[in-house]
């Protein structure tokens, strides 16, 4: 007997037509529809154009986001978790609810957030409430820097998350 497939979230360079999407279809996720989340969630844009599904830090921050749901094997959750950094502290897989597209019918899925030991600090440093996006768009997607563009590995993804928020944002 085949172990249970597990609902994933993605929300930014995992989805159709984004940079990383060939990624998720090599782990052999099927596509199992568009979703939003059921309570508001912070969605930051990190270095790189990276984007962060954060735990909203205050009663009033966060907002409804939209993404896609997959259907993920044992071993392409596994490749998953490599990814998205599980191991390293990039991301952490959570569990949430989301909404799916066009029907009430809510569902519970796995997605990553980024590491409780610095989701707070990067959602300050994007600049809290007001840096809260409700997707990652194409727009977004047209800024990012691939991990073949970046310092070596996703270790090279912590260094510059870790960077970033120590710097002072710029005036706007």
């Amino acid at each position: 007997m085949e172990p249970a497939a597990t609902m994933v979230f993605v929300y930014g360079t995992l989805k159709r037509g984004f940079p990383n999407h060939p990624r998720l279809a090599a782990f052999g996720s099927p596509f199992a529809g568009t979703a939003s989340t059921a309570a508001p969630v912070s969605l930051v844009i990190g270095p790189y154009s990276v984007p962060f599904l954060l735990p909203s830090p205050t009663p009033s921050s966060g907002r409804l986001v939209s993404g896609e749901l997959y259907s993920a094997s044992p071993s392409a959750l596994a490749d998953l978790d490599a990814f998205e950094g599980t191991h390293l502290g990039v991301y952490e897989r959570r569990r949430l609810t989301v909404v799916v597209e066009g029907t009430s019918r809510e569902v519970e899925a796995e997605a990553y957030f980024a590491d409780a030991s610095y989701a707070e600090a990067l959602w300050r440093r994007c600049g809290g409430e007001a840096a809260e996006i409700g997707g990652y768009t194409m727009e977004h997607a047209g800024r990012y820097i691939p991990p073949s563009g970046r310092s070596p590995g996703i270790s090279g993804l912590m260094q510059a998350v870790h960077g970033f928020i120590a710097t002072t944002p710029p005036d706007n």
